[in-house]
């Protein structure tokens, strides 16, 4: 660090060896996947400030201190004012800051007399993550973010100037988080699957032990208390556990194969993201449109999920096209789809489409019907299909776990959408859905 740049002074921050690790480490992309208490923000926002005051000792973004551009990335504008801004500020001598502004409900500003500015944002507003040129992004809490922000929003960010991330978070499931765990991570390292370490990724496992100010027994008073599955994933750092109500345990997988040669019968259903304010949808992530796909054997005591499918923003008449197109490769056209959810206007819509619209009126809550999945699932009566022997058509089922794991939590569009489709299955007793052979033979 050049001492014309600080004239001696010295930020503030202190380590333990565990954060330490990823601190020192220099790699392009660096996560840490870690429990409850490890002090994930103090160790971001510390290799935040260091790479503003140091950005020549990096392998990646610009060297020169005037065009450096840092973004903490939290879940919203309050988190990433209280737990970047406000962290970054206490590490920074007063000194050093030439402008700053901070709020808790747009995005915060923090600029350097030698140059680097670092702007805080949320990713629960994916339209205010706009820019280029950033030369390190810093994602808190990334395993409860949008899988698509990290691809389509941020990673073009960082094409002009080279620039490297870091990601932290407790686990959710085995989701995009996990993913960028698993590259970055060694062999031999905790829920790493063998392989060897990417080129430019590094990673570190933390548990709420690793903490070094606070002791085992404290820790130890809260497991006594706490449900062992949520323990394993909020403090133990296990994207395994899964959580109380519906766990990872409960999914199993079935081959594509076990479709063939019976007439199924079939139930699509809908979860509707209507929301007549555009600005208001996306701040409270209620513009997703998500749909299932099951499959019910007219004899036996079985059926699987074929499809769980979500997409967000999109107009009624474009959602209808969505779903036209969705579910072209089946023999029936019936959609379900909640009544209080929509009027008649919906109707026309997907009749246009020539999809038969089929409303129903829930007989409990959203969430009793959610936990009511778990019944089917754990007994074995209802698995997701693998279509991974299947050419040409794919399921990706990282996205749905991730909810399923982390009920009850802000997205359940997707399982409330699987238990209205599931909610007329009678597994062997008859049904009302349209029959017909997957491959119409």
């Amino acid at each position: 660090m050049s001492a014309s740049r600080t004239n001696g002074v010295k930020a503030t921050y202190s380590l333990f060896s565990k954060q330490r690790e990823l601190f020192n480490a220099k790699a392009r992309f660096r996560v840490a996947m870690a429990g409850r208490r490890f002090g994930k923000n103090e160790v971001e926002t510390a290799a935040e400030v260091d790479y503003a005051l140091n950005p020549e000792s990096y392998p990646f973004g610009s060297d020169d201190p005037d065009e450096v551009l840092i973004w903490h990335v939290a879940p919203t504008y309050r988190q990433a004012y209280r737990h970047g801004y406000q962290k970054v500020l206490e590490k920074l001598p007063e000194p050093w800051i030439k402008n700053k502004k901070g709020s808790e409900y747009t995005p915060s500003k923090i600029e350097l007399h030698h140059g680097p500015e670092f702007e805080f944002l949320s990713y629960g507003n994916p339209a205010g993550l706009q820019g280029e040129g950033v030369d390190l992004i810093c994602g808190d809490e990334w395993a409860y973010s949008d899988s698509q922000i990290w691809d389509a929003d941020l990673r073009p960010m960082l094409l002009d100037s080279g620039g490297g991330a870091i990601f932290i978070s407790k686990p959710l499931g085995e989701n995009h988080f996990y993913e960028k765990y698993k590259r970055g991570a060694r062999p031999d390292m905790p829920y790493a699957d063998g392989s060897e370490r990417e080129d430019e990724w590094y990673a570190i496992h933390a548990t709420s032990y690793d903490n070094e100010d606070i002791p085992d027994s404290e820790i130890q008073s809260v497991k006594a208390s706490t449900p062992e599955s949520v323990f394993r994933q909020e403090y133990l750092a296990d994207p395994q556990s899964g959580g109380t109500l519906l766990t990872l345990d409960m999914l199993e997988t079935a081959p594509a194969s076990v479709l063939d040669g019976v007439q199924w019968q079939w139930h699509i259903s809908v979860d509707l993201g209507v929301e007549m304010s555009a600005k208001k949808a996306r701040e409270n992530n209620t513009d997703y449109w998500a749909l299932s796909v099951v499959a019910e054997h007219p004899r036996k005591d079985e059926a699987y999920v074929c499809e769980v499918r979500r997409t967000r923003g999109q107009a009624p008449s474009a959602a209808a096209e969505w779903i036209s197109r969705t579910i072209e490769w089946l023999p029936t056209r019936r959609v379900k789809y909640e009544k209080v959810q929509a009027q008649a206007w919906f109707e026309t819509h997907l009749q246009d489409h020539n999809l038969d619209p089929i409303p129903v009126t829930p007989s409990a809550s959203k969430e009793d019907r959610i936990i009511g999945l778990s019944v089917p699932f754990s007994n074995g009566q209802v698995k997701l299909i693998d279509w991974s022997d299947i050419d040409g058509k794919s399921m990706d089922w990282s996205d749905f776990r991730t909810e399923w794991a982390g009920f009850p939590g802000d997205k359940v569009d997707q399982l409330d959408s699987l238990a209205m489709a599931l909610d007329d299955v009678t597994f062997g007793m008859g049904g009302f859905a349209e029959g017909g052979d997957l491959y119409e033979r």
